[in-house]
Order: structure tokens, then C-alpha cells, then sequence
């Protein structure tokens, strides 16, 4: 009983496990009719197919989905199973594990995609087509009578890239204005408007183009010889005008301004000339002080205009230095140097043509070497001193005088050699006889222009009586003091004051009085 009982058990085990056998075969294919069925790797799968099998993209960036089936040997599309997904020419065209191609390049390229050792391929073709045309960068064209000129056409896609390599076809819709040949290059016939065609793989683009008559000459109508400030604005516009060689004003055409100064050289910007021939431009001046220039010019004009501008020094971008300050000299003579400065702006950059003007604030006269500062920026004067010892002042007015800051240059007036000495003041000179002066005898010593002179040695001498100092030396202001005792005998006396290197001494007279008579009332008191 116990036997019967575990065969039967080992029967049914058995029978469970076909059954599930089958049932995973036929859940993946490998049985059954199912129109569809799962798979693990590429387990069942016998072929492989990819829809579309060729196509074309007409753009470069397009996309385009290409599906795989996967078949079992029934037929029975398979889903789950590993692909891979290859391109011969990623130049032309990349595909993603999705199966997403994307077009790269014009050319063509097979798409491959492997499930085990299946294989199947699709044909894609890039040709990219031309949507738009593109002429002279879509812009209008001017063009001078009798002169040529080149003008270009691009195609691109749907999606705006650049076609190259496409044949084009010109039209000029009225050959009396504008002619054209087969590779774009335009002649102006006759002054006028007209279009140019330019046809790439049928499609087409026009162009406007302007045919204007031969510049002949330009002229200045105003704002020439200005003045501003450095780096601000002129007051007025500068206007100029255009004519033809028959004189005609010419609208519609394109002046050119270019700085022609070493500092600021360079474009300026263009104008186009008004339906009066004239063009006028706002002059804004560069931060360096000095003479600015700005040249018009105009195609097919030979000559140039020029047109002057004096930018005047702003305090905030000049530096200015006095050259050869504090020198000496004697008054009235003139310093052994020239004396000057140098004008720089705040980068170091040298100024040169600033009118200078020079002022001599002190006496003295200057005289410049030139009006204006020269390529080092530098401007220099002669200086004869005044006729004042000490401290003495030129004064230098940069440009007009009124922004910049006037630079001050110093210099030392010494005083000349000892040249006169004389009495100062009016001192009491009398006294009785035997006393003191009431006050001390004061003389002084000077140049030739009346300046002190200290240091100079003065020796006195009375006639009578007796001084408090005989030689004595000028203090700073010139002077040299003595107390004078008159002599016992009334009358006048006199003294001598005689100065080292003058050749002239002074003389100071005294008056000796008696002494006053005792009075009567004195005697009878004294009796």
C-alpha cells in the first residue's frame, strides 16, 4: 500500500513539470500559434525586418523612425528582444537604440540593425532641397553707374542650413539699370531702381538694387574749426556736401569719417547723404587735448576733405608740471634756465599742441619759445626776474585758461650787491650836550633796486660824543642800530656810516644844546 502510494506521487510530480515546460515554451514562441510572443536575448527568433527599407530626408537634422519585427519561425512577431543598431556613414546619418535616424550630411547610408546573427538593413537618403534663397544677405544693393560689382546667393534647407554647391541663375529685371552676368557679377548701366533674381533648385529670391550716379566732389557747408572741450561734443553738427561731376547734389550716398590724428586714428562712423547731397555728422572729440582732424572721404571722390576741430584741456584728464621750478637769480637778471611744463593726461600720455600763455605775476618779463607745447608736451619761457627779492611767480594759462588749473612756476629773486645805505625815519637829532640821543641812529642797507641787503658790514664814526657800536653787520631787513652819547660841547655833530661796496656813505647830524639856566627863583631860594 505504502509503495502504490509513493508512485503515484512521483507521477504527478512529473506531470506538473512538462506542463510547466510547455507552457514556458509556448509563452515565448517556441510552441503554440500565438501572434505574438516573449523572448529572452534573441531566443526563438529566425528573422528580422526594418520598416521603411529605404526613405529619403530633404533636410540636414530631419528625423526619421525606422521599426525592427522580430519573427519566430511561425511568424509570431517577437517583442523584447536585444537589438543593436549600426550606421556604415555617421557623416550622413546617426541612428539611436530607438531606432531614430537623424540626417548629418547629403549622401547615403544603410542602417543596420543585429538580433543575434539575423541582419537587417535600411537605405536612408539624404538630399537635402533648397527651401530659401538668400540674396546679398537679404539687404539692398547700391551700386555706382559704370562701376561693378559681385553679388552673392545662398540656399538652405527647411531647417536653415547652408546648401553648397548649387548651381545659380541671375535676372536683372531691367538690363537699362543693372546688368548681370551668370556668375553674380552686376554692372550699373544707368542711374535707377531695379531687382536682380537669383534662382537655386527652382526657387527663387529678388534683390533690390540702386544705380546712382558718379561722386564727383565733397564740400564743407559748416562746422568746421570748432572748438569743445576734450572729449565732449561740438557745439554745431559737421555738415558736408556731395555733388556729381556736373555738380548735382547726390542723395542716398555713403560719406565715410576717419580721425586722422596720430593719437585717435581710425573710422569714425558713415552717413548717408541727405536728398540735398549733404551729410551731417556729431562731431564728439576724443579726451586728448589739442588740434583734432577728421577726414571725409566718399567712393570714387580722389581727394579727401579735412576738418579741423581745437579740443580744449578738461581739469579731470590733465596733469600738468612745472619744469626747472625754484631756481635763483638775482633781481633783474634772468634765471639760468628756461623754465616751462609738461602736460600729460591721467594715463601719462604726452599733450602736445595746447596753447600756453604765459604771465610774469611778480615784475619781470617772459618770453616764450613757442606758443604751444611741443611733442614731449613740454612748453618752456625765459624769465628775466622783477626788481622784488624773494619769492616770485609765473603763471602758465593751459588752453583757454578756463578749466584747466593755471601752473604756477616759483623762482628766488636774490638780493644784488651792497649799493647805498641810508638814514630811515626821521629820529629826534638833538639833545643836550653829554646825553644820549631820546632814539637809536637806524640806517639801511640795499641794492641798486632798494631790496635789504643783510650781512654787509657797516662801520660809524662820530665826530663827537660816543656810539654804542662802531661796526656792526645788516640784519635780515637791511638794518643796523647805534646809540649815539653827544659830545660835551654844544653845537652840532656828526656822524658816519660807511657800508662795505658802497662807495657813497651816509651822514647823520646831531645838534648838542647847552644845558637850560638855573632860574632867578632858584638864586633867592638858594641865597
Amino acid at each position: 500500500m505504502h509503495g502504490a502510494v509513493s508512485l503515484g506521487a512521483r507521477l504527478a510530480s512529473a506531470t506538473a513539470a512538462i506542463c510547466t515546460v510547455l507552457a514556458f515554451a509556448y509563452d515565448w514562441g517556441v510552441t503554440g500559434g500565438s501572434a505574438t510572443r516573449r523572448s529572452v536575448g534573441t531566443f526563438g527568433a529566425t528573422w528580422v525586418g526594418l520598416t521603411p527599407a529605404v526613405d529619403t530626408l530633404t533636410a540636414i537634422g530631419d528625423t526619421l523612425h525606422v521599426a525592427a519585427t522580430v519573427t519566430d519561425k511561425h511568424g509570431t512577431a517577437i517583442v523584447g528582444v536585444e537589438t543593436r543598431w549600426t550606421v556604415d556613414h555617421p557623416e550622413i546619418a546617426v541612428v539611436n537604440p530607438d531606432g531614430t535616424v537623424i540626417a548629418r550630411g547629403p549622401g547615403s547610408a544603410t542602417v543596420l540593425v543585429t538580433v543575434g546573427t539575423l541582419v537587417a538593413r535600411s537605405t536612408i537618403v539624404v538630399r537635402p532641397v533648397s527651401a530659401f534663397v538668400h540674396v546679398a544677405s537679404d539687404s539692398a544693393v547700391a551700386i555706382s553707374e559704370g562701376t561693378a560689382r559681385a553679388i552673392s546667393a545662398r540656399s538652405t534647407d527647411a531647417r536653415g542650413h547652408v546648401l553648397t554647391g548649387r548651381p545659380v541663375r541671375w535676372r536683372s529685371a531691367d538690363t537699362t539699370v543693372v546688368g548681370i552676368d551668370s556668375v553674380g557679377k552686376m554692372v550699373g548701366v544707368g542711374a535707377g531702381h531695379t531687382t536682380v533674381t537669383a534662382t537655386m533648385d527652382g526657387v527663387s529670391a529678388d534683390a533690390p538694387v540702386t544705380v546712382v550716379p558718379v561722386a564727383g566732389a565733397l564740400a564743407v557747408v559748416a562746422g568746421d574749426k570748432q572748438h569743445a572741450a576734450a572729449g565732449a561734443s561740438l557745439p554745431q553738427p559737421v555738415v558736408v556736401l556731395l555733388v556729381s561731376r556736373r555738380g548735382r547734389p547726390l542723395a542716398a550716398q555713403t560719406v565715410r569719417f576717419r580721425r586722422i590724428d596720430a593719437t585717435a586714428s581710425g573710422d569714425f562712423g558713415t552717413v548717408t547723404t541727405d536728398a540735398n547731397g549733404r551729410a551731417r555728422l556729431a562731431w564728439r572729440l576724443t579726451d586728448v587735448p589739442g588740434r583734432q582732424r577728421l577726414e571725409a572721404t566718399v567712393d570714387g571722390v580722389d581727394s579727401a576733405l579735412t576738418l579741423v576741430a581745437d579740443a580744449e584741456p578738461v581739469a579731470a584728464n590733465t596733469r600738468a608740471v612745472a619744469l626747472a621750478d625754484s631756481q635763483e637769480a638775482r633781481v633783474a637778471t634772468r634765471l639760468p634756465q628756461p623754465v616751462g611744463l609738461r602736460l600729460a593726461d591721467t594715463t601719462g600720455r604726452v599733450l602736445g599742441d595746447i596753447a600756453v600763455e604765459w604771465v610774469a605775476l611778480d615784475g619781470g618779463t617772459v618770453t616764450a619759445a613757442s606758443a604751444r607745447t611741443d611733442s614731449l608736451g613740454e612748453a618752456r619761457a625765459t624769465w628775466t626776474l622783477g626788481t622784488h627779492a624773494g619769492r616770485q611767480r609765473l603763471r602758465a594759462l593751459i588752453g583757454d585758461g578756463r578749466a584747466v588749473k593755471p601752473v604756477i612756476v616759483h623762482a628766488i629773486a636774490l638780493t644784488g650787491p651792497p649799493a647805498a645805505v641810508a638814514l630811515v625815519g626821521t629820529p629826534t637829532l638833538h639833545a643836550r650836550a653829554g646825553t644820549a640821543l631820546p632814539h637809536p641812529i637806524v640806517v639801511r642797507v640795499a641794492d641798486a633796486a632798494g631790496n635789504p641787503v643783510s650781512g654787509t658790514r657797516v662801520r660809524l664814526a662820530v665826530t663827537a660824543g660816543t656810539l654804542s657800536d662802531t661796526v656792526s653787520q645788516s640784519d635780515s631787513t637791511g638794518l643796523v642800530r647805534t646809540h649815539w652819547t653827544l659830545g660835551v660841547t654844544a653845537g652840532p655833530q656828526h656822524a658816519t656810516a660807511r657800508a662795505d661796496g658802497v662807495t657813497q656813505p651816509v651822514t647823520v647830524t646831531a645838534t648838542a644844546t647847552t644845558p637850560d639856566p638855573p632860574s632867578k627863583s632858584h638864586h633867592r631860594h638858594g641865597r
